[in-house]
């Protein structure tokens, strides 16, 4: 299993509570939520789908969404989707920062920045930079995802004047300037 320091990560912990066996659940239960998510990264870098399916909660609410694509419902489609995925990376590799984790009662989210380099079965080459969360359930004693979403960074422009939009409290309409 991919280890934590092989990705230069440092994982943000959630104040321990006053009950010190509250804050040693949470404590271990961060530190399985931080091994599911490194686990889903190696599994995704690996292009392993077996690997992958381990990671993958069966339940309907499952979901995914992969950067440009429609939203995935349900492990048999997220199943696919993964398959296309990998099957045309030749390669793929990820550099992990400001990875935040939290965990509270049976759901855990993981929020980080992924820097991707790849290449295509077809010789294409590029890197991108995703904003990620990952969404964790902890079902049968185990952290299991219910949720992948990632989108690329939306390429910043400079706003006009025109398209700035007033937004009034209490009012369920916008009103352009």
């Amino acid at each position: 299993m991919t280890k934590p320091s092989e990705f230069g990560l440092a994982f943000v912990r959630a104040p321990m509570e006053d009950d010190e066996d509250t804050g040693t659940w949470i404590s271990k239960e961060l530190t399985r939520v931080e091994e599911a998510n490194l686990s889903f990264y190696d599994a995704f870098g690996s292009r392993d789908i077996e690997k992958m399916a381990r990671l993958w909660s069966r339940s309907p609410h499952a979901r995914c969404v992969h950067p440009g694509w429609e939203l995935v419902i349900g492990w048999n489609d997220i199943r696919q989707s993964w398959v296309e995925i990998f099957r045309t990376l030749e390669e793929v590799e990820f550099e992990l920062e400001d990875v935040h984790v939290e965990v509270s009662g049976r759901s855990a989210w993981a929020n980080l920045i992924a820097h991707v380099s790849a290449s295509t079965d077809e010789g294409e080459s590029f890197n991108a930079s995703v904003v990620t969360t990952n969404i964790f359930e902890l079902q049968e004693n185990r952290w299991v995802l219910v949720l992948h979403h990632s989108s690329n960074f939306a390429e910043e422009e400079p706003m006009a004047e025109d398209d700035s939009v007033e937004v009034t409290a209490g009012s369920a309409e916008f009103e352009p300037n």
